[in-house]
């Protein structure tokens, strides 16, 4: 156990690091067979090969392209007509001008009143906003899940190798007590006893390995790539005993992501309220004309050439969209819930995940310095006192399963340890956009 016994020199880098590094290009391709995988690496390739971290900036992409969109103002409107042909008197003769037909041609244009075009764009610019947040959350949370899938896996490749370790001890004292049944020092039984014993960790070790391979299959997963990392070895990026843990305070908490995401929603949210409300002054429509409509022998009505201009202005009869403007308001109020909902839930996580860290601390130095010192010490006495024959076969077994248990529990808390750390440095974690003013305008009712 190499590694409860000893510290690395440095702290694997957070959560919070890894968020803020801009994915590298590339395939999402697994390691080579055989490679060792390190924290970082994972890391790395999740924020390249994530589904999910994907699909939140494919999020992004689109919400882009919305910008565009609501930039965009209504185009004008070409009609052309033709009226009052008379298929008794004809059309007369002459070119297509000459024609005793009434020819239109007009063009209409929508004119968006109340601002509704800026507050369109403002609200799109809002809501990229919030896409863009978003994904920092999104990050956060898949870079959380990737490392707390490492140190599984990481925790169950330790209990692999405690396993074979204790396999490799069985193994070197059956020769020394089929030595000792040859000698007449010890009776049968006691070897049987020490076989069953030995054919029981090898069960054991047999369902460590199969977990280990389902742990890595997690991690894989969690990272994006294909395959089960069956073939790689995980690096024991364990961190200090001793590392630096900063503590909350009310900024960290409104810079979160999941908080500044949820401002950003507000802020979109009120962004969209205010062109519901401008939806309810009616859009007008102007057009201009111009009429051919020439005299000849057969049409002398004609009056030639004529121009015109038109207004359109709905009438809000049955209605002034004030069901849109309603929605609105709800949707905002929803979101408005939403940032208070997400501040309270991160505040208790912090808190929680403080507390949930020292337990684990304490409970990993306790099992460092106290327990399992202990029970190697009762388990070295234990195989001294077998081999010269001082205690039985029965006492040396008590010794062995408490030492192997021992040890399994040191690396169970191992794990705990680097899983709440994890956890807590990703509850630490802030945005790295700068806070807007949106903010302020969002919350007013």
């Amino acid at each position: 156990m190499a590694s409860l016994a000893a510290e690395r020199p440095a702290a694997p880098v957070s959560s919070a690091d890894s968020a803020q590094v801009a994915p590298a290009d590339g395939p999402c391709t697994p390691p080579p067979a055989g490679a060792a995988l390190t924290l970082a690496q994972a890391r790395l390739d999740a924020l390249r090969c994530n589904r999910t971290v994907i699909a939140a900036r494919r999020g992004v992409e689109a919400s882009q392209a919305d910008v565009q969109i609501a930039s965009q103002r209504p185009n004008p409107v070409l009609s052309l007509g033709v009226e009052n042909i008379n298929p008794h008197a004809g059309i007369g003769a002459g070119n297509l001008r000459s024609k005793t037909v009434d020819s239109t041609v007009r063009v209409d244009q929508l004119i968006e009143t109340a601002n509704k075009g800026g507050l369109r764009v403002d609200a799109a610019r809002k809501a990229s906003d919030a896409a863009g947040e978003s994904v920092q959350a999104v990050v956060a949370q898949q870079a959380g899940m990737v490392e707390q899938a490492f140190f599984d896996a990481l925790a169950s490749q330790e209990r692999v190798a405690v396993l074979r370790e204790t396999l490799a001890l069985y193994a070197r004292t059956r020769q020394a007590s089929e030595t000792r049944l040859r000698a007449g020092d010890v009776a049968r039984a006691e070897v049987t006893r020490l076989q069953l014993d030995a054919l029981r960790a090898q069960n054991d070790l047999r369902q460590a390995v199969t977990d280990h391979y389902r742990d890595k299959a997690l991690l894989a997963q969690a990272m994006g790539v294909p395959g089960t990392l069956a073939d790689n070895r995980l690096v024991a990026d364990w961190p200090a005993l001793d590392a630096a843990v900063p503590p909350p305070d009310p900024d960290t908490l409104q810079r979160r992501p999941d908080v500044t995401a949820a401002e950003a929603r507000l802020a979109a949210a009120a962004a969209a309220r205010d062109l519901a409300r401008a939806g309810r002054v009616p859009d007008v429509t102007i057009g201009a004309q111009a009429e051919h409509y020439p005299v000849s022998p057969a049409n002398s009505g004609g009056s030639g050439n004529s121009f015109g201009v038109f207004l359109q202005i709905p009438l809000p009869v049955r209605h002034s969209n004030g069901g849109e403007a309603r929605r609105a308001e709800v949707d905002y109020y929803a979101a408005l819930d939403d940032r208070n909902r997400v501040m309270l839930e991160a505040g208790n996580e912090i808190e929680r995940l403080r507390s949930q860290l020292e337990s684990a601390r304490q409970s990993l130095r306790q099992m460092r310095d106290e327990v399992l010192p202990a029970a190697e010490s009762v388990a070295g006495s234990a195989e001294f006192a077998y081999r010269k024959g001082a205690t039985g076969v029965l006492d040396l077994l008590d010794a062995r399963r408490a030492l192997r248990q021992t040890r399994l529990d040191a690396v169970v808390a191992q794990g705990e340890y680097a899983k709440a750390l994890s956890a807590y440095r990703a509850a630490l974690q802030t945005s790295t956009t700068t806070p807007t003013q949106a903010t302020g305008t969002a919350a007013r009712p």
